[in-house]
């Protein structure tokens, strides 16, 4: 291993161990869920409160869910300073890992059937309208003209399987991270063994994590949770503010402050895509600068963030201007970026 590795590495080794906890509770949950959608909500809220056992489970599996997002984010940040350009294969696979989580997670969110889950499913299945024959497509997966058994059986299968292949991936981006050394050196006279120096760092570093998530699943799990999804959904009553857990509202910010959805998808795609590509465009130019990119990057997430929370009454409503004038600045910073960067790098 290389000797030069700090404590932001050890993010991938909470996430694997959060990934683990996440397919453990995961499983055991099936045990207990109906993907009828008049049962769904029913066996999942009421179920909780007549059986401990389950509350306690499900508890996990939620807390587990937003602390693998939290550490996946703070993941992406450190590859913008460490990663470099050889590494193109474990860049890769960790876009497709974190395409493939925020999919699994909306499979998940959708399936237990409260309001607000409701109502966030039909926004986000509406977006598959601006693909060709995407109205046939939402009439198939709806299986009517709304969200029935067929959609929730749907996503059921979905969210069942895909941590399947999330795990595969996971494997594929850890062996291609140990067979480039690192995302930090190509010595091979800048080595350290695994063994004891590392390891004893990532089972510190665990431990704490582990003592962190007992703290949040027995003192604070209710901040994981939206008050409105302890309702049954009412497909007659539309809340007065929809929007998704705290880790797509940035996406869903670019979804909902754009007037044109199809701008938005695109938007929303370069925005994400922009986060992984940033660590290759630091890596050709070795500039420090580039470090002034990584901080605007994250005032972005965060604004985003805080766009897709709030609602779209006074005085948020002020909020769309700048949001927009904000990110179609950004955008047009970024692929001046590009452009600059792929003229630059054919003149060489």
């Amino acid at each position: 291993m290389p000797s030069n590795l700090n404590f932001s590495f050890n993010f991938g080794v909470i996430l694997l161990a959060t990934l683990i906890f996440l397919l453990l509770t995961g499983f055991l949950s099936v045990l207990f869920y109906s993907n009828n959608l008049e049962l769904s909500f029913t066996t999942l809220i009421l179920g909780g409160y007549n059986n401990f056992n389950y509350f306690f489970l499900r508890v996990m599996h939620n807390t587990f869910a937003n602390m693998f997002f939290i550490f996946i984010y703070l993941h992406i940040v450190k590859s913008w300073f460490y990663t470099s350009n050889n590494n193109m294969l474990v860049l890769l696979v960790g876009i497709i890992i974190y395409f493939l989580s925020c999919a699994i997670a909306f499979f998940g969110y959708c399936l237990p059937m409260g309001q607000m889950w409701y109502w966030a499913a039909i926004v986000i299945f509406s977006l598959l309208s601006i693909l060709p024959y995407g109205n046939l497509i939402i009439l198939y997966l709806f299986g009517s003209f709304s969200i029935s058994s067929r959609t929730l059986s749907i996503l059921f299968f979905l969210h069942f399987i895909s941590p399947l292949i999330l795990t595969l991936l996971v494997g594929v981006h850890l062996l291609s991270l140990h067979w480039s050394l690192s995302s930090t050196t190509s010595d091979f006279l800048d080595l350290v063994y695994f063994y004891p120096y590392y390891l004893i760092i990532d089972l510190f570093i665990v431990s704490v994590y582990a003592f962190l998530c007992i703290l949040v699943i027995f003192f604070f799990w209710f901040y994981f949770f939206e008050s409105a999804n302890f309702l049954a959904f009412n497909s007659l009553v539309t809340p007065l503010h929809i929007y998704p857990d705290w880790f797509l509202l940035f996406p869903y910010a670019c979804l909902r402050w754009i007037d044109s959805k199809l701008i938005g998808v695109f938007l929303l795609l370069f925005i994400i895509l922009n986060q992984f590509t940033l660590p290759v465009i630091a890596s050709y130019f070795k500039l420090f600068h580039f470090s002034i990119l990584n901080i605007l990057m994250v005032c972005m997430f965060v604004l985003l963030t805080f766009f897709g929370w709030s609602p779209s009454v006074y005085p948020f409503d002020f909020y769309v201007v700048i949001f927009q004038f904000v990110t179609y600045t950004l955008a047009f910073l970024f692929l001046a970026l590009y452009l600059f960067k792929s003229i630059l790098f054919w003149n060489l």
